[in-house]
């Protein structure tokens, strides 16, 4: 009998003390690895989310709100601000760049984002199919929203599905985005403008917004021309005048009352949710904090901090179940250890027939040595089955891992996991090993 086949005979003899040593060993690397899986997605998606976002500026509240609901979208906003309230911090010499963001509705759970062509520039969006907005009420939409090029929705109040319907104004979809893993991938993209109209405030002057989405055509790979919004205003304005002289007197003064109830909505000044700000070098990016809070009614926060924070806090549950795998692990070594051990007394026979026969004692300390990394090696075998099984169906069933591309990733952690638990069943096995290759023939 060769010395694997003596192995297995012996693991069989013994396999439910085997298959439990085993089980333990994969239920502590299973959690090990979903641990760091999970960590690492969600670390991931906060770089890629949050790059190159310095400050946001936004309205007074919890800071790490303002973060999450402008930057990641997982929350609500803090309140609005005043359009002409962050023009003078946009032309702050200390700021590279500044993108307004203006929110408020949703459809189907997707948040539709008033903002600027720069807000794609930023995270090195491509367009899949179709083209950008060039009037408003157009809109691009990510990779993971189920709309088509000419689609037309009608997006509910509020940011999630619940609210009412703005069943008087539809977007149309224009472009579809490639998948970049980032925000990007869920969200409904549009003007400010469109945004500031469903809401009845007045519309901003998007002239620097219409000169970049020109400068941009090329690199988003779009042959459409860009409509002039001033030129379709007064388009419009010339339309109605035509309507209302051709108009009955009657209806005149229908026509009249219904303009001034148009202009009545419109009156409102034009209000964002945050303004999204990269500055020019990191030493602004703690300067201008303090003199936007200190100097206005704004609110200034520094994503960095306030993610360090919320993972901090988030840190406390993921030690815990990084403790309760270790544990697992070395509950697992310590049965590897407990069944070669106590197994060892019954086999000092056997052993000692297998010596007399010349077997020499490294052999039968190798012998026995295996017998424990073999159950490490199913064990670890086992657990990353179960991870990555795990993992796979999590990414089904959660939405938020389903929209945000979870995937399992291996990584130095997973390999530093392996190295761990192979030295501590090797450990474990060398004690009995040991003592089983001083075995005394002639007792």
């Amino acid at each position: 009998m060769n010395d694997l086949s003596f192995i297995i005979s012996s693991l069989k003899s013994r396999w439910l003390n085997s298959l439990l040593s085993i089980l333990l060993t994969a239920f502590g690397v299973t959690i090990s690895l979903l641990i760091i899986q999970f960590g690492n997605h969600f670390q991931d998606r906060l770089k890629s989310d949050g790059k190159g976002i310095d400050i946001v500026v936004g309205a007074k509240g919890s800071p790490l709100q303002l973060i999450l609901s402008s930057v990641y979208h997982v929350d609500i906003p803090t309140g609005n601000i005043s359009y002409d309230s962050i023009k003078k911090i946009s032309k702050n010499p200390q700021v590279k760049s500044a993108i307004p963001l203006a929110l408020g509705d949703n459809w189907r759970g997707h948040r539709i984002v008033g903002t600027t062509i720069e807000y794609l520039k930023h995270y090195d969006a491509d367009l899949l199919r179709g083209k950008l907005w060039s009037k408003d009420f157009e809109v691009v939409v990510g990779s993971l929203v189920n709309l088509k090029i000419n689609d037309e929705i009608i997006g509910s109040h509020g940011l999630f599905d619940e609210g009412g319907e703005h069943s008087d104004h539809k977007y149309k979809v224009t472009g579809i985005l490639e998948p970049s893993g980032t925000v990007l991938d869920r969200l409904i993209i549009t003007s400010v403008n469109s945004v500031l109209d469903i809401h009845g405030q007045e519309h901003i002057n998007d002239h620097d917004g219409r000169k970049k989405y020109h400068d941009h055509e090329n690199d988003f790979k779009q042959s459409d021309t860009d409509h002039n919004h001033d030129k379709k205003k007064h388009h419009d304005h010339h339309h109605e005048n035509d309507l209302v002289q051709s108009e009955p007197e009657h209806d005149h003064e229908q026509l009249k009352n219904k303009n001034q109830k148009f202009e009545a909505n419109k009156s409102k000044s034009p209000e964002i949710t945050a303004l999204l700000i990269t500055t020019n070098s990191p030493i602004a990016n703690v300067n201008l904090p303090r003199l936007i809070n200190k100097e206005s009614s704004l609110q200034a926060a520094n994503p960095a901090l306030e993610i360090t924070r919320l993972t901090s806090m988030l840190g406390m549950g993921t030690k815990s179940f990084s403790f309760l795998s270790f544990v697992l692990i070395i509950i697992a070594i310590l049965s590897i250890f407990s069944g070669l051990a106590s197994n060892l007394e019954n086999r000092m026979g056997d052993l000692a027939i297998l010596r007399a026969i010349g077997y020499s004692k490294y052999r039968i300390f190798k012998i026995i040595t295996l017998e424990g990394l073999i159950i490490i090696f199913f064990g670890v075998l086992m657990g990353l089955v179960f991870g990555i099984l795990i993992f796979s169906i999590f990414t089904q069933i959660f939405n938020p891992l389903k929209i945000s591309l979870a995937s399992f990733k291996f990584s130095r952690e997973i390999l530093l996991v392996f190295i761990f638990v192979f030295v501590a069943g090797l450990l474990a096995s060398i004690f009995p090993a040991y003592k089983a290759s001083k075995i005394s023939i002639a007792n």
